[in-house]
């Protein structure tokens, strides 16, 4: 048989303000507790942080070196594009394929050609200016009975909040 959490709802308008209260002083403390956490988080990075920075350092100065290696050793790799090694594995990975323009052709100048050579690789989109009609209902350019008219209206959401006082308490 399930346990069900039972709440009971607030009757007064005191009765409000009290788990307000209650939930300020929780929420003050909440914070109080993650700024401590983040103090002592801090100090510990700070302690590593120069040792990490060298670590980082030497490696990235190793591995470039063994990048000007195999630069210059390509043969090394045969017809495969990495070597496995006895601490690891070294080689090139591809990237994703891109289109990208050849020298001294500007984008203009390669859309237009597209658009003549093959114009089903054009991509054209047309889409409601929602801003634009929500800009023209709030300057009483557009009425309710205009966006009715193209099946459209405004909604508008309400949402309940509770926000303490973030005062120390």
């Amino acid at each position: 048989m399930k346990k069900t959490k039972t709440t009971h709802a607030p009757q007064t308008l005191d009765d409000v303000e009290r788990l307000l209260g209650e939930l300020a002083l929780k929420d003050a403390r909440r914070r109080a507790l993650t700024a401590k956490m983040d103090a002592e988080l801090k100090a510990v990075r700070d302690r590593y942080a120069a040792d990490l920075d060298a670590l980082d350092a030497a490696q990235k100065a190793l591995a470039e070196e063994i990048a000007s290696w195999a630069e210059l050793h390509k043969a090394a790799f045969g017809e495969k594009r990495s070597l496995v090694l006895t601490h690891g594995a070294i080689g090139w990975r591809l990237g994703n394929p891109a289109i990208r323009l050849k020298p001294r052709v500007k984008a203009e100048q390669a859309l237009a050609m597209v658009k003549e050579k093959l114009p089903a690789y054009v991509r054209t989109v047309e889409e409601l200016d929602k801003a634009g009609l929500l800009a023209a209902v709030a300057g009483k350019a557009l009425d309710a009975e205009d966006l009715a008219a193209c099946g459209l209206r405004v909604a508008q959401t309400e949402r309940f909040f509770c926000e303490p006082k973030t005062e120390e308490a």
